[in-house]
C-alpha cells in the first residue's frame, strides 16, 4: 500500500478496549491531510481482514479505515472505509478487486504490480472528488510517497482475531456515516458479489458461492495478528 501526498493514512477504527475512533471533521483543517497523515499513523496501524472459501476459491477482503475523506475546505465527509479483495484459486492469487466510491474495479493478478503475496495499491485523491483506491502504475512502483518511502503493510486483524466478539460487534454496528464496512455480516456476501462482477462483461471467471462459508480462515496464514490502540 502507498498513499499519495494528498491522502490520509489508514488508522485503527477501534482499540482493544472497545473505544471507537471518533474520526476527523473535514472543517478541522483546510488541508486534505490535516491531522491524518503523520508517521506515527504508520507505526500504529491496523487493517481488517475476513475470508470466505468454497469451491476451490478463497476471497480475502481487507478493510482500511480512514478518519476523513476531504475534497477541499469543508467538503467531503468524516470517516472513510475502502476495501481490497484478493481472489485465490487452489492457493494461487488470480484476481484483485479494489474499491472506489462504493464500487469495485477488478483486474487479473498477472497484470498487476505485486510484491510476493501483496498487491500494490495506492490510496489517492481522485481528481476533484474524494479519495479511493487505485492499482499501482509504473511510476508508483518506482517511488513511494509515504513517510517510510517504501510499500507499506499494516498489521492485520483477522475476523477471528479481535480481542472479543463484543469489540468486533461494536465496530461493525457503528454507523460510519456514508462510509460502509463491506466485511460485516450484513454486507459481506453482496460485497463479494459486487467485487466479482465489478467489470460488467468481464473475462474473469470466479466460480465461488459467495453465500457459503466452508472452513474459512479468519485471516491469511502468512500474516501476523496485532491489535493497536487508538492514538490521542
Amino acid at each position: 500500500m502507498d498513499f499519495d501526498t494528498d491522502s490520509c493514512y489508514n488508522t485503527p477504527a477501534i482499540d482493544r478496549h472497545g473505544n471507537l475512533n471518533l474520526g476527523k471533521s473535514v472543517c478541522e483543517s483546510p488541508s486534505t491531510i490535516g491531522g491524518c497523515r503523520d508517521r506515527s499513523d504508520l507505526e500504529n496501524n491496523n487493517v481488517y481482514s475476513r475470508a470466505r472459501c468454497n469451491n476451490g476459491w478463497c476471497a480475502y477482503m481487507y478493510g482500511y479505515y480512514f478518519e476523513k475523506d476531504q475534497i477541499a475546505g469543508c467538503r467531503g465527509h468524516m470517516h472513510d472505509w475502502e476495501h481490497i479483495v484478493v481472489f485465490v484459486h487452489d492457493s494461487v492469487p488470480k484476481y484483485v478487486s479494489a474499491s472506489a466510491h462504493g464500487r469495485y474495479e477488478m483486474r487479473a493478478w498477472k497484470d498487476l504490480f505485486v510484491d510476493g503475496t501483496h498487491v500494490k495499491i495506492v490510496y489517492h485523491k481522485d481528481g476533484r472528488g474524494t479519495h479511493a483506491f487505485r492499482f499501482a502504475k509504473a511510476d508508483d512502483d518506482a517511488v513511494q510517497e509515504n513517510h517510510l518511502g517504501k510499500w507499506f503493510y499494516g498489521d492485520l486483524v483477522g475476523w477471528n482475531g479481535f480481542p472479543s466478539i463484543a469489540v468486533r460487534n461494536k465496530m461493525t454496528a457503528k454507523s460510519w456515516g456514508s462510509a460502509k464496512i463491506d466485511f460485516k455480516d450484513e454486507r459481506f456476501k453482496d460485497s463479494l458479489e459486487n467485487a466479482i462482477v465489478a467489470q460488467g462483461n468481464t473475462p474473469y471467471v470466479i466460480d465461488m458461492r459467495t453465500d457459503i462459508d466452508f472452513g474459512s480462515p479468519g485471516m491469511p496464514a502468512h500474516c501476523s495478528d496485532h491489535f493497536w490502540p487508538l492514538e490521542d
